[in-house]
């Protein structure tokens, strides 16, 4: 009897111990799986693209291009990205669900579809399959893609390499489901429409001075839209349009992106690094992670600014920062606004507009040299720290909270006018002649250097 009993705990200890060792893999398989889901939706590295060789510019730019190539497995490497939406909204009153792309880089999106590249529609498209892409080589001989259109087969990914000058010239469209690489490496390439579709991810590079020009135009539709602007005056047509996957745009050669450029879809972001970059309108709307808008090189971004012109956003960010850049209006309506402009920037009206939720405006050396406005339902905060800033009427108008306005910088701010209905006004002229013109304020509390009265 007693060995029986010996038996039957062995027996007992024996399933435990397996029981245990085979709970311990399941745990390990899925914080392998979540580690695996976190390297894809988190990683900012190389590009995930086919033939992707330029590096992305911006703060959620996905980093440097490294070459996946045909065949090379693209859609696993590299910063998998944005675009794809977030999902919509659920029951009332719950957050939308988590979408796919939720939190990656602008401009990128994950692609999990099944891709395989037919040797006689790749043919058709004037191209040849290497591994999973159809790759079409334009050089100045070839008949499609200079006086026909490309039309790259669905299903797969599709890399167009425009070779000589002045190649290029037909339309090119991206194909479904795939991945769409378009890269324009001579003087004179791509001077027609680039129609990214139904693609996940679409990338345009004009690598070259004078390339991307003439009737060039990018139509994003459902790609997640990255296009890298570095030659100087590339980029030079018609409208550039993102669509609802977001996209990234990086205008960094000198007269750079004299289109206008319409942003929307999950996360948008647009660079105006070079001078004279954006000479075009630049609206971002109907967003779902951010728009933003960095003018950076001297003389960029000289038509009006806008978040919110076409549906308002969630965030948004606009930063006039570079010399003498926003010289029109600069305007945003959405959730939660800022509005930075420096080094003489902002030369026409700066505003968030009302129905906005909360703002931030800041206005520092030489710039806002007009009205600057804030109207808000919750918050307003605007900042002349900058010397010569906010040379015209300031106006705060929080309706349900607390409005701030500081006048710190010398000759900064003339006309000063707060209105917070259920809220404080908080006024500072601290600044060497400030508040020229006066201050006004409206509110059950009032703080600071309300209603001081004109010099």
């Amino acid at each position: 009897m007693t060995h029986r009993r010996r038996r039957v705990r062995a027996l007992v200890l024996g399933l435990g111990a397996a029981w245990a060792a085979t709970s311990c893999g399941l745990i390990d398989g899925f914080l392998d799986e979540g580690e695996e889901k976190a390297s894809l939706t988190g990683q900012a590295g190389t590009s995930a693209l086919p033939g992707s060789n330029s590096a992305a510019a911006g703060p959620f730019g996905s980093g440097s291009g490294g070459s996946a190539m045909a065949g090379g497995g693209a859609g696993s490497a590299g910063a998998s990205g944005a675009g794809g939406g977030a999902g919509s909204g659920g029951e009332a009153g719950l957050p939308p669900p988590v979408g796919i792309n939720a939190g990656s880089p602008a401009g990128r999106a994950i692609n999990n579809n099944v891709r395989v590249c037919e040797d006689g529609d790749c043919r058709s498209a004037g191209g040849r399959c290497e591994g999973d892409t159809c790759v079409v080589n334009c050089d100045e001989d070839s008949l499609i893609c200079n006086d026909e259109p490309v039309e790259c087969p669905d299903g797969a990914n599709c890399e167009i390499n425009c070779l000589d000058e002045d190649t290029c010239q037909a339309e090119i469209v991206c194909p479904d489901d795939g991945d769409c690489v378009v890269n324009c490496s001579d003087i004179g390439t791509c001077t027609e429409l680039i129609d990214c579709g139904n693609s996940v991810n679409c990338e345009v590079n004009c690598d070259e001075d004078d390339s991307c020009q003439g009737n060039f135009a990018v139509q994003g539709k459902l790609a997640a839209l990255t296009l890298l602007c570095q030659g100087d005056g590339t980029c030079s047509g018609d409208i550039i349009e993102c669509g609802s996957a977001g996209c990234l745009i990086g205008c960094d050669g000198i007269d750079t992106c004299d289109g206008d450029m319409r942003l929307e879809g999950r996360k948008s972001v647009v660079d105006c690094n070079g001078a004279q970059s954006c000479s075009g309108l630049i609206d971002c709307s109907l967003d779902q992670e951010g728009c933003q808008v960095n003018c950076r090189g001297a003389d960029s971004c000289l038509q009006p600014v806008t978040c919110g012109g076409r549906g308002a956003v969630q965030t948004c960010e606009i930063n006039c920062i570079g010399p003498r850049t926003c010289n029109s209006d600069t305007s945003c309506l959405g959730q939660s606004c800022k509005i930075a402009c420096d080094n003489e920037s902002c030369a026409g009206e700066v505003s968030c507009e009302r129905g906005t939720e909360d703002c931030v405006i800041t206005c520092d050396d030489d710039s806002c040299n007009r009205n600057v406005d804030c109207t808000a339902n919750t918050s307003c905060n605007i900042d002349c720290d900058g010397n010569d800033s906010c040379q015209q009427d300031v106006k705060c108008d929080a309706q349900n909270g607390n409005c701030t306005v500081a006048c710190g910088g010398d000759n900064a701010c003339d006309v000063v006018d707060c209105i917070a209905d259920r809220g404080t006004c908080d006024i500072d002229c601290n600044g060497d002649d400030s508040c020229r013109g006066g201050t006004d304020c409206d509110s059950d509390k009032l703080v600071g250097d309300c209603r001081l009265d004109a010099e």
